[in-house]
C-alpha cells in the first residue's frame, strides 16, 4: 500500500482489505461433495456464501470509488460447458460442485454401460449427469441426501444421507419411438384409488397444460413405498422417481405432491427439454405401465 496515499484513503482501503479477507475466511476450503456429511448442511453453506458476497459488495461501493471487481465461483469445481451446437442444459451460471460418480458394474454381458460409449457421447451423458445431480439435490427434500450421478447410466442416480441410508433416483427422458402418446403414460389417476392396492397418486399439471400424476406405490413390502412422477414432452417420456433403500427398509422419503413440484420447476423442465431435443436413451419398443 503505497505511502503517499491521503490518510483518510488509506484508513478506508484498510477497512475494506480487512472486511473482504474476514468475508473470504468464512467461506468454506474446496472439496469433492462426496462424504454424506456434508448433506445436512450444503443448502445453508451456499445461503452464507450468497450473504457474504453481498455484503463485501456492499462495503466496498461504500467506502471506495469507482467499479471493483471480485473473482466469482465458489471452488467447488467447474462443470465443462455444453457444445454451442446444441441447447445447454445449464440451469445456472454459478460454476457447479462436481459429484463423483458412484460406480456400478453391469450385471451381465447385454447390459450396456456408459463407460463403453464413444468418448464424446460419454462425455456429453457426464455432463448433464453433472447439472442434474447439482439440480435435483437442490429441488428434492433434504431426506433424500446427496445426489449423485450413477456411471452405468444416464438415467441413473442415488441419493445418500448423513446415516447411511442410500435412495435410488431415477431421471429418464426416453425417446417414445413409435408407442402412441394416447397410450404412453398414466398421466392421469385411476378412477378406482383401490387398484393402487394400498398406494395413493395426486394429479398435477405442468406449466403448458400437460397432465402429469405422481404415485406413491408400494415396493413388495407393506411398510415399504416409492415415488414415481412420468408426463409425456414433446418426443420422448419423462420419468423422475425416488425408491426406498431396502437395506434400511426405508421408503423413499418424498411425497407425490414433493414431486410434482419438482417437475413443475422451470430448470427441471429445462433438463427434460434438452434431453427430449438431444436424446441420450433409446428409443421406447413397449408401453410403459401406468
Amino acid at each position: 500500500m503505497g505511502d503517499n496515499m491521503p490518510e483518510d484513503e488509506h484508513g478506508s482501503a484498510l477497512l475494506v482489505r480487512e472486511f473482504m479477507e474476514h468475508a473470504v475466511a468464512e467461506l468454506p476450503p474446496a472439496h469433492d461433495l462426496v462424504p454424506a456429511a456434508v448433506v445436512q448442511g450444503r443448502r445453508r453453506r451456499a445461503r452464507v456464501r450468497v450473504a457474504v458476497a453481498a455484503a463485501v459488495a456492499c462495503a466496498v461501493g461504500a467506502v471506495v470509488f469507482g467499479s471493483v471487481v471480485l473473482p466469482g465461483g465458489d471452488g467447488g469445481g467447474t462443470v465443462r460447458p455444453a457444445a454451442s451446437t446444441t441447447p445447454s442444459p445449464r440451469t445456472s451460471e454459478e460454476p457447479a460442485p462436481y459429484r463423483t460418480p458412484v460406480h456400478v458394474e453391469p450385471t451381465s454381458d447385454t447390459e450396456d454401460a456408459m463407460a463403453d460409449l464413444p468418448p464424446a457421447e460419454r462425455e456429453r451423458q457426464e455432463e448433464f449427469q453433472q447439472r442434474a445431480a447439482v439440480l435435483l439435490d437442490e429441488l428434492l427434500p433434504d431426506e433424500v441426501g446427496l445426489i449423485r450421478p450413477v456411471d452405468l447410466a444416464v438415467w441413473r442416480y442415488q441419493g445418500e444421507t448423513a446415516d447411511g441410508e442410500v435412495f435410488g433416483v431415477v431421471l429418464s427422458v426416453r425417446p417414445s419411438g413409435s408407442v402412441p402418446r394416447s397410450t404412453r403414460h398414466g398421466d392421469t389417476c385411476p378412477e378406482d384409488p383401490g387398484s393402487l392396492r394400498g398406494g395413493s397418486c395426486e394429479q398435477g399439471t405442468l406449466p403448458d397444460g400437460t397432465k402429469v400424476a405422481a404415485y406413491r406405490l408400494l415396493d413388495g413390502a407393506p411398510d415399504r413405498t416409492y415415488t414415481r412422477v412420468r408426463f409425456a414432452y414433446g418426443h420422448s417420456d419423462a420419468e423422475l422417481a425416488v425408491y426406498p433403500d431396502p437395506d434400511a427398509k426405508a421408503s423413499a422419503p418424498v411425497t407425490a405432491g414433493q414431486l410434482l413440484a419438482v417437475v413443475r420447476d422451470r430448470r427441471f423442465l429445462d433438463l427434460v427439454r434438452y434431453a427430449d431435443a438431444n436424446p441420450m436413451e433409446k428409443k421406447q419398443i413397449s408401453v410403459m405401465g401406468g
